[in-house]
């Protein structure tokens, strides 16, 4: 898993843990504790996900396809943000985006090859896996994405549509930040 989905992830547990221990704490009718010589920490690090594990909805989805979909969740936020013009604002280049591209199907890639492995992912989502790393890695070393043909666009989407069909199959639905992205760039 990529270190900032690793991060995103601890860093939204956290928020999590902290905002149900401030809700209890201030929800509670006994009256406060006195302040004792010893100090309690809170220890964090026993509910924090490891690095093949998702939370979801507050529950913790284990396995290669947590951490497949995690790439997977990247690579459509990336997509979105292509489409939604990054590079023509100015955010990115063409070279940074389709370098960040394979890298993150790269990515992709070996997590469902191991989800597959692990009994958490399908073949299909490997399948189709490869064929998005087949369609950017046809691209010539001085093309960009938007040189693909229509016809291998739709395939990428297809493929993309496929993946994100395993991982709502396997429980984990599409993140609300890539409905929004999705919406923002105008993707249906």
């Amino acid at each position: 898993m990529r270190k900032t989905t690793t991060s995103r992830v601890i860093a939204m547990t956290a928020v999590a843990a902290l905002s149900v221990a401030a809700l209890a704490s201030c929800s509670s009718d006994e009256p406060e504790a006195a302040p004792s010589e010893t100090t309690s920490e809170i220890v964090i690090e026993d509910t924090m996900p490891t690095d093949d594990e998702v939370v979801i909805d507050e529950t913790v989805t284990t396995g290669a396809v947590a951490a497949a979909c995690a790439a997977y969740f990247e690579l459509d936020l990336l997509n979105s943000a292509y489409a939604g013009g990054a590079v023509k604002d100015g955010d990115m280049t063409e070279k940074q985006v389709k370098n960040e591209m394979k890298s993150l199907i790269a990515e992709l890639n070996d997590q469902a090859q191991l989800a597959v492995d692990d009994g958490t992912g399908t073949a299909r989502m490997a399948k189709n896996a490869k064929r998005m790393d087949k369609i950017v890695n046809g691209l010539k070393k001085k093309q960009d994405l938007k040189d693909l043909t229509k016809a291998k666009q739709k395939n990428f989407a297809t493929a993309s549509l496929r993946i994100q069909r395993a991982c709502d199959g396997a429980g984990i639905p599409l993140p609300a930040e890539n409905v929004t992205a999705r919406t923002a760039a105008g993707i249906s």
